[in-house]
């Protein structure tokens, strides 16, 4: 039964070899891609980041309001995408979904971006990246009793 598995996927390669490429393609363009977009972002957060939004949607005019919402969402999916896909091809996974996560809108944003920077690996790497830009390492919350 294995070794059927592996010979359909082994004969629906050899047919589909375009496609293989343009995989390759989309991977290589993700991963260099993500090379500059994600420090980039890292860098300009606050460094209150993980306390509160930086951005309140009171504060933008409300004709902006919308084309906002709909252009930082779409950059966040396309990241998580990314991100995501990233966790088994070449590039930065994690650090790309987390990102993604912190551009988009949905309950409970808060509290999984804490419990993802939570994990000690993540916060080193994002302060190491501000770090070298020369920028603040982000404030860590204490917690409230």
């Amino acid at each position: 039964m294995p070794e059927d598995c592996w010979e359909t996927i082994w004969k629906w390669l050899q047919t589909h070899q375009s496609l293989l490429g343009w995989a390759s393609l989309a991977s290589l363009i993700m991963f260099l891609a993500t090379l500059l977009i994600v420090p980039l972002i890292v860098i300009a957060l606050p460094r209150r980041y993980l306390f509160e939004e930086s951005v309140r949607l009171a504060d933008i005019p409300p004709l902006w309001r919308w084309p906002y919402l709909l252009v930082k969402n779409g950059i966040g999916a396309g990241l998580i995408l990314a991100g995501l896909t990233m966790l088994v091809l070449p590039g930065q996974g994690l650090l790309t979904l987390v990102i993604g996560l912190s551009l988009m809108n949905f309950p409970g944003k808060r509290r999984l971006i804490h419990r993802v920077f939570s994990r000690p690996r993540v916060f080193r790497t994002i302060n190491r990246l501000r770090a070298k830009a020369l920028r603040p390492p982000l404030e860590w919350p204490k917690e409230e009793n």
